[in-house]
């Protein structure tokens, strides 16, 4: 059963181009469940039924684990029993009747205008680093991508003849226009900011980090924390409270 979970995922990377973060999340999820069927002695994906599969949900809930976490799980799990019925591996889908748990839907936090006004004008140096900090944070502000979205960005992404930016992510692509902030910041930082992080290297990525390389989320998310604290806001700013204000 293992072995079919790993061609799932190998399937889900060559076919649908996922992300490593939800090939990650795709092969912890049926994992967790592997284990939990052969803890019952079901080692025969064939002979699997769908009290195995409730036995799991029940499994899950004594864990304590939230619906979202639940419901993230059972997509999981549907999703590699179509793929099975489709290889021909199994006569029936024995996920089909699983019912995802309701989830409470929060509206996201975002920053004041107050706080963005003052962490954007934190970076306005004209250091390669500072202009390339400046563009970053007025392109997530402006267009409201994710943030690993934006680190992925290539410099084939942005046209600035147009004024727009274009997202390949996840297997969606997406259009997003650029406001006047946004595309004043990322003139000055392809003029001035970008070749002089790359050092002379060859690289399409957007937004290197100092050593001319991609940059990480978490290398972003430390970025903005610093423009955070050297603005003087009390409390915490993220990404994801950035593109949503």
């Amino acid at each position: 059963m293992e072995n079919k979970v790993l061609n799932y995922v190998e399937y889900l990377k060559n076919e649908k181009g996922i992300s490593v973060n939800t090939e990650m999340a795709y092969r912890r999820d049926l994992m967790k469940l592997v284990r939990f069927l052969e803890s019952q002695e079901v080692r025969d994906i064939e002979k699997l039924t769908v009290t195995n599969l409730n036995s799991y949900m029940l499994y899950m809930e004594k864990q304590g684990l939230t619906n979202t976490t639940i419901s993230r799980n059972v997509a999981s799990i549907k999703g590699f029993f179509q793929y099975l019925k489709r290889q021909g591996m199994i006569g029936e889908d024995v996920s089909e009747t699983l019912v995802s748990p309701k989830i409470e839907r929060h509206a996201p936090k975002s920053a004041s205008k107050e706080d963005v006004k003052k962490v954007l004008a934190v970076p306005t140096g004209k250091t390669p680093k500072l202009l390339r900090d400046k563009a970053m944070i007025e392109l997530l502000y402006s267009t409201g991508i994710m943030v690993e979205e934006l680190v992925s960005l290539k410099i084939e992404d942005i046209n600035m003849e147009l004024g727009y930016l274009q997202c390949h992510f996840d297997g969606n692509q997406n259009a997003y226009p650029l406001d006047r902030q946004s595309q004043k910041a990322m003139r000055a930082y392809l003029k001035n900011g970008r070749d002089k992080l790359l050092k002379g290297t060859e690289s399409d990525v957007l937004f290197p980090n100092i050593s001319g390389k991609k940059m990480s989320r978490q290398g972003f998310w430390k970025i903005l924390k610093g423009y955070a604290a050297k603005a003087g806001i009390k409390g915490t700013i993220t990404p994801s409270m950035l593109r949503h204000s």
